[in-house]
């Protein structure tokens, strides 16, 4: 069985390290829909920094139109059906029930990376944008995150662990979800 591991969590809770440490241990390819919207927003001539903007910029495509945005994320990591394969940021579960789709016949797997408040906000301070920590918290891209999410998660993993011993629970459930 492939499997098509997606990634959630809030800002903060280590999605991008946590994604990155996991696909090198597999030795699966990994994108992530922020890479995905900093790229075109550095394309269009915007700020690929700023994080309000990103916001934005993935609503719209989410509410414009869901699928192509999936598409797009999935085809610009060099995916295809049948791939093992690490995407990080979903934010939304109508995103993942679309990638599970899209993902076919690679079977999706969602894991949500918790963590409190004070360790987002530990791990957040020492970026450009940690002034911004708070608004871009309260958006409502990230009301999913915090409610529907976790429901949704093949697996949670307490990610106010070490980087090691994160990447090490979701390591151990992937070697349950493939029989191993």
């Amino acid at each position: 069985m492939s499997v098509l591991l997606c990634f959630a969590g809030q800002i903060g809770s280590g999605k991008s390290s946590v994604s990155a440490a996991v696909a090198a241990a597999l030795g699966w390819r990994r994108t992530g829909f922020g890479d995905y919207l900093r790229a075109e927003m550095a394309q269009s001539g915007g700020a690929p920094t700023d994080r309000e903007s990103l916001q934005e910029l993935g609503q719209r495509l989410v509410e414009a139109d869901p699928a192509a945005f999936c598409s797009a994320v999935l085809t610009a990591g060099g995916f295809r059906p049948g791939d093992d394969f690490v995407v990080d940021g979903v934010r939304h579960v109508s995103i993942f029930e679309l990638l599970v789709k899209l993902g076919a016949p690679s079977e999706a797997k969602l894991l949500f990376l918790g963590a409190e408040d004070s360790t987002r906000l530990e791990r957040v301070a020492t970026r450009a944008d940690a002034r911004d920590f708070a608004r871009a918290s309260g958006h409502r891209v990230e009301f999913d995150l915090q409610m529907a999410l976790p429901d949704r998660a093949h697996g949670v993993v307490d990610a106010n662990q070490p980087l090691d011993r994160v990447v090490a629970d979701c390591l151990a459930l992937v070697a349950s979800w493939r029989g191993h």
